[in-house]
């Protein structure tokens, strides 16, 4: 590659080097993907000590894209893992990010002449890149050093890719001022007054309720709105489930201000210890239950389950004292796998069914004090002359689904939400019926709790039943002496998740089916041995490369035949050599085995200006390959080329 002063071909200006590597730096400090940068930030630099450069020819440009940005984000993924605090999985934003930083280290190894096509694409990436690494929550305030160094370099590097474009530097950094000393007044506004916005976010937190996975709720708060009808995310996928389709996830026995407890944070977890199984070892009878959404933490099991058995043995906590529940002490980013043993009829026996002991049963009976006193004369109107448990829950529950109305919003209204839904008549969603029917059961004298989980109806094939978001559903557990813990669902029937579920677009069914193939890639790449990445990885790289080196050959073994085109008169021949050194002056010659219309194709695929020279392509062809150019011809070529030159002279 020319590189003295008559090649039009620079490298990117420096300063351009240093902010991208600032930019790596910021990135690398946020995502903890410090090896894959500093392995793109070498070979950022190496472009400044080596020479060569790859062709624009779409597939090597393909064929390293993929080679680079599918090692800096496996090399990534490999070991990144979610963070339990965050609002959001940054693992996806962050791979983003490192293919954005890939491909601004290929933009360095480019054959491109200086302000061509490379220099708005090098900009943006640059600042993408900064920009995705300011994207932390870090408190070690590296950022305040690193954005004023970037934005210094990333200005001073603007003209750098223009051509003979002279600006005063103190026009340059003006503007660049002026917008650092605007950032920087309204960081130190937000991070001065940090303490009052924090507090604000607070305020608006506060009351709801504490998450601990999508749709699950720490602490159910009786609000307006039942807002997880519309998610489709997947949540379980279970084979053989058998004919209980409530998963319990949680229970709950005091009701105050709203909202029910013990919140999970006040509940003590023991170690459950149950033997580990095989991968593939199913009983007859038994449910495995697949956990598909990473930020979920509890297991969900049908209330007579009488075991739980973990696959490879992993860990699961059990709140064995306040009615449950069963979860895994941190999040997994791969699937988890647990098997349910089913229970006996005849006796309760298992995780989530063991009888109340005195105090727990006094809680399941307690009233809340928030209960309007009509409330409970309503009750006593429900039970009156009944004695038997089970036609006290009979009569609750038609009460409530003749006499309310389901749907997803309510005006809770001043006072007790429950007492105002049973009194009014409201019409709410399914964690008011729970509610109500805990509170008049209680009244009758049944034990009563309060039951968070999903409602599993959506069949997946052969034998497999698919719980998304949108199944959460919530009901009430009475017991009851002799029988044990019983389902209560108060819930109308058209209230249910499985009347309420419509259709799931063929659109989202397809992007689960890819979120499954890269899934499925995942748990591989993290599973295999080196040897084995690297054979595959090898593979695809073979398999890229193969069509390149057949279209090489096929080059090679054309020209080798015995057909050769004739030589081109003198004329000709000098015309072609000073096109030939006018493409090199341009620091774009013609590569060996490609025509000038090959080439110029490839060139104006980045940058159209290069249409221009297409006429004197055509016409030199013309002349060189049909009938013996005439002097009119050769005079014609020789004004067109003399037009390319001199506005190459200009703009040199």
């Amino acid at each position: 590659m020319p590189t003295d002063a008559t090649t039009e071909y620079q490298r990117p200006p420096w300063p351009a080097a240093v902010a991208a590597l600032l930019a790596f730096a910021a990135l690398a400090l946020s995502s903890g993907a410090a090896v894959p940068l500093l392995g793109l930030g070498l070979g950022l630099l190496a472009s400044y000590v080596f020479t060569p450069r790859f062709e624009n020819v779409a597939l090597t440009k393909w064929t390293l894209r993929i080679i680079v940005i599918g090692f800096a984000i496996f090399g990534y993924l490999l070991n990144a893992t979610k963070d339990d605090n965050a609002f959001f999985d940054m693992r996806y934003p962050y791979s983003f990010s490192l293919g954005a930083a890939s491909e601004l280290t290929l933009q360095f190894w480019r054959r491109e002449p200086t302000g061509g096509p490379r220099a708005p694409l090098t900009v943006l990436l640059s600042a993408l890149v900064f920009v995705l690494g300011c994207t932390t929550t870090d408190d070690r305030h590296y950022l305040w050093v690193l954005a004023p160094a970037f934005f210094l370099f990333f200005t001073l590097a603007l003209p750098g890719f223009r051509q003979r474009a002279w600006v005063p530097l103190g026009l340059t950094l003006l503007p660049a001022l002026l917008a650092l000393g605007l950032g920087g007044a309204t960081h130190a506004g937000f991070y001065v007054y940090r303490g009052a916005l924090n507090s604000l976010g607070a305020q608006n937190f506060s009351r709801r309720h504490v998450s601990v996975s999508m749709g699950m709720s720490g602490q159910p708060l009786l609000g307006s709105s039942f807002t997880l009808r519309d998610s489709l995310t997947r949540v379980l996928r279970i084979q053989n489930l058998g004919a209980d389709p409530y998963l319990a996830g949680m229970t709950f026995d005091t009701y105050s201000g709203r909202t029910w407890g013990p919140a999970l944070e006040q509940r003590t977890f023991l170690t459950y210890h149950a033997p580990a199984i095989k991968p593939g070892d199913v009983r007859d009878g038994m449910a495995r239950v697949v956990r598909l959404d990473d930020d979920v933490r509890l297991l969900f099991a049908p209330l007579h389950s009488v075991s739980i058995r973990p696959e490879g043995g992993y860990p699961v906590e059990w709140a064995t004292h306040t009615d449950g529940p069963l979860r895994t002490p941190v999040t997994s980013t791969d699937p988890l796998t647990y098997d349910l043993g089913p229970g006996r009829g005849d006796a309760p026996q298992g995780l989530l069914d063991a009888p109340p002991t005195a105090e727990e049963e006094a809680r399941d009976l307690a009233v809340p004090r928030e209960i309007d006193p009509r409330v409970l004369a309503m009750a006593r109107a429900i039970g009156s002359g009944l004695t038997a448990p089970e036609d006290k829950i009979k009569a609750v529950t038609l009460f409530l689904e003749r006499n309310n109305c389901y749907s997803l919003t309510v005006n809770p209204g001043a006072g007790d939400p429950i007492s105002n839904f049973i009194l009014q008549r409201k019409a709410a969603h399914c964690e008011y019926f729970a509610s109500a029917a805990v509170v008049l059961l209680r009244a009758l004298g049944v034990p009563t709790r309060y039951v968070s989980g999903y409602f599993a109806h959506e069949s997946d094939g052969k034998g497999r039943t698919l719980v998304r978001q949108r199944d959460a559903h919530a009901w009430a557990e009475s017991w009851v002496r002799g029988v044990g813990w019983v389902t209560v669902d108060a819930t109308p029937g058209d209230g249910r998740p499985d009347a309420q579920s419509g259709p799931i677009p063929l659109w989202w069914r397809a992007w689960e089916g890819m979120q499954d193939a890269l899934g499925a890639i995942r748990r591989w790449v993290v599973a295999a041995s080196w040897a084995e990445r690297g054979t595959v990885f090898g593979l695809l790289v073979l398999g890229l490369l193969i069509p390149q080196v057949y279209r090489y050959w096929q080059r090679r073994r054309l020209a080798s035949q015995g057909f050769q085109y004739s030589r081109p008169d003198a004329a000709l021949s000098a015309l072609a050599a000073r096109f030939e050194s006018l493409l090199a002056r341009r620091g774009l010659p013609c590569p060996e085995g490609r025509t000038w219309r090959e080439h110029l194709r490839a060139l104006e695929e980045e940058n159209a200006s290069w249409t221009a020279w297409e006429p004197f392509v055509s016409d030199y062809g013309r002349a060189r390959f049909g009938a013996s150019p005439g002097p009119q011809d050769i005079a014609r070529l020789d004004a067109e080329l003399r037009a390319l030159e001199q506005s190459v002279k200009e703009t040199a």
